[in-house]
């Protein structure tokens, strides 16, 4: 079987199409795969009923992946590789797994220094309607900015505040305070060079609490315009999961959002997989930075 490429939206997103990845791919499919990735941001792989072992073995020919030491409350403790994105709490292995929902928009691990190369998320327990994730392309967001804007921007620091996840708030003070202490305050650059592509993009999300020099309250209208501009109908591919999806995002140049149009009461669970990532940003200085 070949490979097949289907753009699925103007702005961003591709169907991949001809594959199995339950077996070990050649090393020019993983070259075919991860250029298209590069060119359209973000992959979906149909029909792929992956176990997590086969889930990994995919993944991991791109990289080497998070063992999620730093959020271990997600993740599998027989794959630990593995995190599990769910609605409800789920059992694997007799370890319970806190919920994990993304209602916001956010590129993943952007209050880390590795702020997260690529993402792969597998549906397995989907609600009949509803539970879709939409994708902004942050390259197109930034192109369609003023030249003032760009000016502006274009030196500008922010700081990413693990406290700013959605769903923060829900977790026990306990874990908020362990959540904190793994994930300390960090700054990255707002516009950034991707590394392979060599287009700048917008670096903004829901994490995003202030810029560097500025205060949050002056702060704030900017990263609203910002989150707002770059999530636009023109920038945004809006995913409708079929069971057996698989997911391939680059974070390095786009946000995601999970939309919470579905019974809360059905499961909705996947699971995902996330590159280790280089060092992206630094940890904030509140002497030096201040």
């Amino acid at each position: 079987m070949g490979i097949n490429i289907r753009q699925l939206s103007y702005s961003i997103g591709a169907e991949v199409t001809g594959l199995d990845l339950k077996q070990k791919q050649s090393d020019d499919t993983i070259a075919q795969i991860r250029q298209a990735w590069i060119d359209y941001l973000v992959l979906c792989f149909p029909n792929q009923d992956l176990g997590p072992q086969e889930q990994i073995n995919f993944c991991s020919r791109f990289g080497v992946l998070d063992d999620h030491r730093s959020r271990p409350h997600w993740n599998r403790p027989d794959f630990p590789e593995v995190n599990i994105v769910a609605n409800k709490p789920v059992v694997y292995g007799g370890k319970t797994l806190q919920v994990l929902i993304a209602d916001k928009w956010h590129t993943d691990m952007s209050f880390s220094v590795r702020s997260a190369t690529a993402s792969f998320l597998c549906g397995k327990t989907l609600p009949p309607i509803g539970g879709d994730t939409m994708f902004a392309n942050m390259y197109a967001a930034y192109d369609a900015l003023s030249d003032r804007m760009k000016v502006f921007l274009e030196n500008l620091e922010g700081v990413h505040d693990v406290s700013l996840a959605p769903d923060f708030h829900r977790y026990t003070p306990e874990l908020q305070a362990e959540r904190k202490r793994n994930h300390p305050l960090v700054v990255h650059r707002v516009i950034r060079l991707h590394p392979e592509s060599g287009k700048k993009g917008i670096f903004a999300g829901g994490f995003l609490r202030n810029f560097l020099g500025f205060s949050e309250k002056e702060s704030r209208p900017i990263i609203d315009f910002l989150n707002a501009h770059a999530t636009s109908y023109e920038y945004v591919y809006r995913h409708k999961w079929s069971a057996n999806d698989l997911v391939m995002w680059d974070n390095r140049c786009t946000m995601h959002y999970a939309v919470q149009d579905y019974d809360r009461t059905q499961l909705r669970s996947l699971q995902r997989c996330t590159l280790f990532a280089p060092v992206s940003g630094r940890f904030y200085d509140p002497e030096k930075d201040a």
